[in-house]
């Protein structure tokens, strides 16, 4: 069986996020186990049979044809920026931009592997929104959409969470920086 691209998984996390829907909601909804939308979402792109895939597709509203989402060798995948899709992760930082939340991710080097250094999540390279290469910021130069999709928020003032998000990050990165080895000769 053809593997689809770790991008579509992603875009298919952030459709399934947008709904509302957890993991396992979406699997009952589609027929599946909730480990293997999970296995999926984390990047095992062999984790579900194309059928599913289309089913998970269609319920999420997502286009998909099988033949437009397999896997690119290695050689072709995009060399532009990295960045880690995860909201939660230490290296996105939140902004308010006109009274939207919107995350400005770190750029991270994928010389070392293809998983973020602070998270452990698959690395993107791709906007989820339109599959162009990412580059530097925090939305897509070619569609306009965020590269890091924000966290579902229902009665929360957003300024007031991107600010004390902004002093725990502060916190944690001085933390790592005190707590780091020292280096010398």
């Amino acid at each position: 069986m053809d593997t689809i691209s770790t991008a579509f998984c992603q875009q298919l996390r952030v459709a399934r996020r947008a709904k509302g829907l957890t993991q396992a909601e979406l699997a009952q909804r589609v027929g599946c186990q909730q480990s293997a939308v999970s296995m999926m979402e984390a990047g095992r792109t062999t984790a579900l049979a194309h059928e599913t895939l289309a089913r998970i597709a269609a319920e999420l509203g997502v286009t998909w044809a099988a033949t437009e989402h397999a896997a690119a060798p290695a050689a072709a995948r995009p060399a532009g920026q990295a960045h880690c899709p995860d909201p939660e992760c230490p290296s996105n930082v939140p902004f308010v931009v006109n009274g939207a939340l919107v995350f400005w991710p770190r750029p991270q080097s994928t010389s070392v592997g293809s998983h973020c250094a602070w998270c452990g999540e698959v690395l993107a390279r791709i906007c989820p929104a339109c599959g162009m290469p990412a580059s530097a910021g925090a939305c897509c130069r070619a569609c306009g959409a965020p590269y890091v999709p924000g966290p579902a928020m229902r009665d929360t003032d957003v300024e007031t969470w991107a600010a004390g998000r902004r002093r725990q990050l502060a916190d944690l990165r001085a933390l790592l920086v005190e707590t780091a080895p020292a280096t010398g000769a």
